[in-house]
């Protein structure tokens, strides 16, 4: 792995070999709250699997970058997403002209990761995308959260709460690892990958590690989602959706991704595959990364 940083983000590359010559490479977005460097064995194994090269980064607040939060909107109508979309553009846009001019590339990414690649997508002419499930929230979920978005009470959001009460640091990373092993979010998660979540967000101060970003910023994150799914799709342009070829890879089990919405996505999307991941949850890009690699393979 190469890490190095780009006006103040944190930039990750997986390579295949030295030796063989690259003619596609994947630009990747995280999840919200979970660094780039979580997804180390998942983008070390597909590297190598599909001679691809693969370029994440930490989201502006997040992992090991330097550009700042921002938890103060300039406008109370902003839309703190836009941020992160501009952010992505300029990231991969510095990326792609160090690169050889004949990589074809994909965009991707993972929950929020995944709708920062969709909404960017335009702007940067690219047509491929692998999506892993992208939060389009189950019917359930989603009225109660557009009445809320409409009343302006997005602070109401669960998933905004529960983060803001998250804990902010450990003595150690091994004590941070013993108790992330007990939480359900990475109940299934390989120590292996718990351990490169903690590195990746946590930093050492004062013989403790602390996690280096804020969790308002986090929380924000989830109470920016859009009030209907629809209203961010028709931020694309028509003939933009009408054109690009998105792989929608949606967890069988997700909480986030609503497993039956691919009639409803198709509407927007005409070229869109929806793949299932068989006793897939959120998290399967981490919990279940051979599979997924597998059934990329099978449909890219």
């Amino acid at each position: 792995m190469l890490q190095y940083n780009y006006d103040g983000f944190e930039i990750y590359e997986y390579s295949p070999t030295q030796n063989e010559k690259i003619e596609k490479a994947l630009f990747f977005a995280h999840a919200n709250g979970v660094p780039a460097q979580t997804y180390r064995a998942l983008f070390e194994k597909m590297a190598l699997q599909f001679n691809w090269l693969i370029v994440t980064y930490d989201m502006r607040g997040f992992g090991k970058t330097k550009a700042k939060a921002k938890l103060i909107k300039d406008n109370s109508s902003d839309w703190t997403w836009d941020l992160l979309i501009q952010d992505h553009i300029a990231v991969f846009q510095k990326v792609k002209e160090q690169k050889n001019k004949n990589i074809s590339w994909l965009l991707g990414g993972h929950s929020l990761g995944a709708w920062l690649a969709l909404l960017s997508a335009n702007r940067l002419k690219i047509d491929d995308l692998i999506l892993l499930d992208p939060a389009i929230l189950p019917p359930k979920i989603l009225w109660k959260w557009s009445f809320i978005s409409f009343l302006k009470m997005k602070h109401l959001s669960p998933m905004g709460k529960r983060v803001k009460k998250r804990k902010i640091k450990f003595p150690s990373e091994e004590i941070a690892l013993t108790e992330y092993k007990k939480s359900s979010f990475m109940q299934k998660w390989s120590d292996e990958s718990i351990r490169d979540y903690i590195k990746g967000s946590f930093l050492e101060q004062e013989n403790e590690i602390h996690l280096s970003h804020d969790p308002k910023w986090e929380a924000m994150m989830f109470e920016e989602y859009p009030a209907l799914a629809t209203i961010a799709f028709l931020k694309i342009p028509f003939q933009t959706r009408k054109k690009i070829r998105p792989l929608f890879f949606v967890g069988e089990l997700s909480d986030t991704c609503y497993p039956n919405a691919e009639k409803w996505v198709k509407l927007f999307f005409p070229n869109l595959k929806w793949i299932l991941i068989p006793e897939g949850k959120h998290m399967f890009p981490i919990e279940m990364p051979d599979l997924l690699i597998q059934i990329i393979q099978d449909h890219s």
